[in-house]
């Protein structure tokens, strides 16, 4: 059926709509101070006509998708009081922020079912919610509930943002979409007694604005946004205040960050959501789906959109792998589907880290025999703590879990080159890695030919030497006994014809040409 919301919409009655405490009923249809929104800037947001029973649908309210065919608006925008209005009261304009005719047929949405939340007080607006299903899914992005460990992101003085249709400050009705921007504001500011006291209820209620914006009667039932990476999330329903833009007076809101009706919105509808292992630049990351359909069986169909380009086209299944060429941000959406049903999705910013990195060390050395401390060094691109570990024997296996390691050239000959590697990993268990060179020099043998001696002429004197190598190898032994007379092997035995001092020495050479050396004084007698 073809609407021309401006001559549909002849008399904004105010007053029925937003029945609450009288000293909080708003006295104006306006949101104070706003200035024009973009086409397609908010998508979820919808017009609500509401019909008083002449069937000319003279009333209005605001309204969000929360997921394709259901339509979050306040509980008083659905009531004659505590009585809630049939569907057929209802319809909803979306995909459009000008309501001056001619408007396309596919914009406009009845409504088959209302669910106004049980606990709705009439009397003091406290739980002031109401859900519509649409006749079908509508073809746009539902905006995200808050969850309710967000709270941060709605806490007292975060900037958010108000939209809304209604009469503008000259007193006329604007066709456009307005939007501003309001500061949260502290639970204690509205409970105060200079403001609304004991009938601000913060177990279901919320408050925003400081006198220079607000929204108005006109507006119940839109949205209250904060920023959420780049977009917006909902935390609020436009619901009731005193005055308009009064900064004494907050505009006041359903709390969407409260446990119970935080789970009546969020529990019951289709959600479409998702998970990813640790993601690394350059390295594969798995997104899986954890959507909810609380219709009989899952969701059909499952797409990704990777490219931020509006298209759900770059990769379908409920499991899927993706590679992130660079750190950063990136803006990941999905879509999950039922054939012939309720469709949701959503998008989330995937944080991807950079790569660990293993700094270049060394080259060290030591001698053969000894031992050396090897300092692994590395960083992380986001500044977070790093693990450390080395592989000393080149197995493949880090098995020394350290920063220091201690490498050993007891048992390796030298001169001799090896090869040691570093790992670093960073928090979610991705490593970076790095060798190093570690050279191992020949080092002498060790050489001990004994103590000295005193002995008589012509007596045969036997030395034997004792020596090692640190490296292992085979040993070549030279001896002069100080009277021109040589030797070779482990031992040796010298004679001396004359008395005298004689220094008997002994060199030890390696298979690597080390040479090590000692030596021995002897004391001849007559």
């Amino acid at each position: 059926m073809t609407r021309g919301l401006r001559s549909t919409l002849l008399v904004l009655a105010a007053a029925a709509l937003v029945a609450g405490p009288a000293a909080g009923a708003r006295d104006d249809d306006r949101i104070i101070n706003g200035t024009p929104a973009t086409q397609g800037e908010y998508p979820a947001h919808g017009y609500l006509a509401v019909d008083d029973g002449s069937g000319t649908f003279p009333l209005q309210c605001g309204g969000s998708l929360v997921s394709s065919e259901w339509f979050l608006t306040a509980a008083h925008c659905v009531s004659d009081f505590d009585v809630t209005k049939p569907p057929s009261s209802f319809f909803v304009f979306m995909g459009d922020v000008d309501l001056d005719p001619p408007n396309d047929a596919g914009n406009f949405f009845d409504v088959v079912a209302v669910d106004r939340y049980a606990p709705y007080n009439p009397d003091t607006l406290e739980n002031d919610l109401a859900m519509l299903k649409l006749e079908r899914p509508a073809p746009h992005q539902p905006i995200r509930v808050i969850r309710t460990n967000e709270t941060a992101k709605w806490a007292d003085g975060v900037i958010a943002r108000i939209i809304g249709w209604g009469v503008t400050e000259s007193g006329q009705p604007s066709d456009e979409l307005l939007e501003a921007d309001a500061p949260m504001r502290a639970d204690s500011v509205c409970q105060s007694p200079s403001s609304y006291g004991p009938t601000f209820f913060a177990s279901s209620m919320v408050c925003a604005g400081d006198g220079s914006t607000d929204t108005c009667q006109g507006d119940s039932g839109g949205p209250l946004m904060v920023p959420d990476n780049g977009a917006f999330v909902l935390v609020g329903v436009t619901s009731w205040g005193q005055g308009c833009a009064d900064a004494q007076f907050p505009g006041v809101y359903a709390r969407l960050g409260a446990p119970a009706l935080n789970a009546w919105v969020v529990g019951p509808r289709p959600e479409a959501r998702f998970t990813w292992t640790p993601a690394h630049a350059g390295h594969p990351v798995t997104l899986t789906s954890t959507s909810f359909n609380p219709e009989a069986g899952d969701f059909d169909t499952f797409s990704w959109d990777f490219d931020a380009d509006g298209q759900f086209d770059d990769a379908t299944g409920a499991s899927v792998t993706h590679t992130f060429p660079s750190r950063g941000l990136p803006q990941v959406s999905m879509r999950a589907s039922k054939v012939d049903g309720d469709w949701a999705s959503t998008t989330q910013f995937v944080s991807v880290n950079g790569l660990p990195v293993a700094d270049q060390i060394g080259p060290y050395a030591v001698r053969e025999g000894a031992s050396v401390a090897l300092v692994a060094s590395g960083s992380d691109p986001e500044g977070q703590a790093v693990t450390y570990a080395w592989d000393l024997d080149g197995n493949g296996s880090f098995e020394n879990p350290n920063r220091i390691a201690t490498f050993s050239a007891l048992r390796i000959d030298g001169p001799a080159d090896r090869t040691a590697v570093q790992q670093v990993c960073d928090v979610l268990g991705v490593c970076a890695r790095s060798a190093t060179g570690v050279h191992i020099r020949n080092a002498a043998p060790r050489v001990n030919a004994g103590r000295d001696r005193r002995v008589r002429r012509r007596q045969r004197v036997r030395f034997r030497v004792r020596a090692s190598d640190p490296g292992l190898d085979r040993l070549r032994y030279r001896w002069t006994c100080g009277n021109r007379a040589r030797g070779s092997g482990r031992t040796v035995t010298c004679r001396y014809r004359r008395a005298g001092r004689y220094v008997i020495r002994v060199t030890v050479t390696d298979g690597d040409g080390g040479v090590g050396r000692d030596l021995v004084r002897v004391r001849v007698r007559r």
